[in-house]
């Protein structure tokens, strides 16, 4: 099957290009970024996952994915073309449309056939109408395309294992034509097994979940807007048990044996961020209180986001004995989440802007977001190796957890410190061990551990 992907170079429309590509497909994946093309035409990404190098270099040298600036060649004879161009949150916390509406113009002008227009990108209820009538409007040729809701699922740093083994598919239309062609595209998903033996190893029987467009639409907001919840829960718990002189993690345990809760995004730290879960809880109570309905509790959720925040530098000037101007403090982690180097509404960026205002002289690690970093604080000092990102500071502070941090020997890393101070956001390490090697220690959900008497 000939498919488009609008919007191509991006994250999700990248991961959906070779994902349909890996499985045979014949894709074209449009981008307006010509650098982006031209270096995905080489094989190299700008996104980091682990598989993605080896994927895109294979989709292309098999020729089933081509990069290109060209909308109107990718798109004729396209069976279904996929929209996932950004849909970034405006300054009210509405949805900016602008790409789509480009998207959707550009699409009517190129069509040459039917097609089955798949919206992935995020956007409120009333886009597929919009979409449908800038077609109708703009459409060369007077052709008929089916729009369609396509929701993606993707977790960044997981994408492409995540798009080969969803655990669900979601189509909104009322569309019977475009239901049938839907159905087509993700049969080797649906069926029991593959029905080519050049299909990679994916997950089959998967739930494929037909609805209305509302509710495929409503299916990725509620998705979003749980996980985002589960994360301000957990912080709000944390701060309980600091008062109560409770260890957290001994109270996350207990709650995930309960089948009904589960452990997954109920992991205390320093709230969410990233491109997805604050842009659509945000998204949500935009488009609710324009059609007349106030989501207060989806509001506390951001609200106690956003006191996470507070608390996290509040914590840094507690530590500090509160002074921050002035203090040298090297952060650790600058990625939204680790296995990524996304850094778009990273916390980790918000928290370093805020140090900043309030006088801290920072330094920063981050094992492979520092250059997109630069690109939004190009001031901040950045340093490929921790312990020297570490030297001569107050304090260190973890805002990523990745893996390697907690591998770090952290008796040297304390020798090189002015003083062996430690916020750490995200828990990643054992409390008792760093004050037995003399750090004064902060986590989320713990009481500040002064240093240990015998400390190394």
């Amino acid at each position: 099957m000939k498919l488009a992907v609008v919007g191509g170079c991006g994250y999700v429309g990248l991961i959906t290009s070779v994902g349909f590509a890996l499985m045979g497909h014949q894709v074209y994946a449009v981008d307006i970024d010509e650098s982006k093309v031209l270096s995905l035409s080489k094989g190299i990404s700008p996104v980091h996952e682990d598989g993605l190098d080896e994927a895109l270099s294979h989709s292309l040298r098999e020729g089933n994915l081509t990069f290109t600036t060209d909308i109107e060649s990718a798109a004729k004879g396209a069976e279904v073309v996929f929209v996932a161009v950004g849909s970034p949150s405006l300054f009210d916390g509405g949805t900016d449309m602008s790409q789509v509406k480009v998207a959707a113009r550009l699409l009517a002008e190129a069509l040459d056939q039917y097609s089955v227009i798949a919206i992935k990108s995020t956007v409120p209820a009333g886009t597929i109408e919009m979409v449908n009538q800038i077609i109708e409007e703009h459409s060369s040729q007077g052709l008929h395309a089916d729009v369609v809701a396509n929701p993606e699922f993707l977790r960044e740093g997981q994408g492409l294992a995540d798009f080969m083994f969803p655990n669900r598919i979601v189509v909104g239309t009322d569309s019977e034509k475009a239901r049938e062609v839907m159905r087509t595209l993700y049969s080797d998903f649906i069926d029991v097994e593959s029905k080519s033996n050049n299909i990679p190893d994916i997950a089959h029987e998967v739930p494929y979940i037909e609805t209305s467009i509302p509710a495929a639409q409503m299916i990725k907001y509620a998705s979003n807007a749980y996980l985002a919840t589960r994360i301000s829960f957990i912080n709000e718990i944390a701060g309980i048990c600091e008062i109560v002189d409770a260890d957290v993690k001994e109270v996350v345990k207990g709650l995930g044996y309960d089948k009904r809760i589960g452990w997954d995004y109920f992991q205390p730290g320093i709230g969410f961020g990233g491109p997805c879960l604050e842009k659509d809880i945000r998204g949500l109570i935009h488009f609710s209180a324009q059609r007349g309905y106030q989501p207060s509790f989806m509001r506390a959720v951001i609200d106690r986001n956003d006191f996470q925040i507070q608390q996290m530098v509040a914590r840094v000037a507690q530590s500090l004995d509160g002074s921050i101007a002035g203090k040298s403090i090297a952060i650790l982690g600058l990625a939204f989440k680790p296995g990524t180097n996304d850094v778009r509404t990273s916390l980790s960026i918000r928290i370093i802007q805020q140090l900043l205002d309030l006088g801290a002289d920072l330094s920063a690690h981050d094992p492979i977001a520092i250059e997109n970093a630069r690109q939004i604080i190009p001031h901040l000092r950045y340093y490929e190796n921790e312990s020297d990102a570490a030297s001569g500071a107050d304090l260190v502070m973890v805002l990523t957890d990745w893996p390697q941090y907690s591998d770090l020997d952290w008796e040297a890393i304390g020798r090189v410190m002015k003083q062996k101070c430690m916020v750490d956001g995200r828990n990643l390490l054992d409390p008792r061990l760093m004050n037995q090697l003399g750090f004064r220690y902060s986590g989320v959900g713990y009481p500040i551990l002064e240093k240990h008497e015998g400390s190394l």
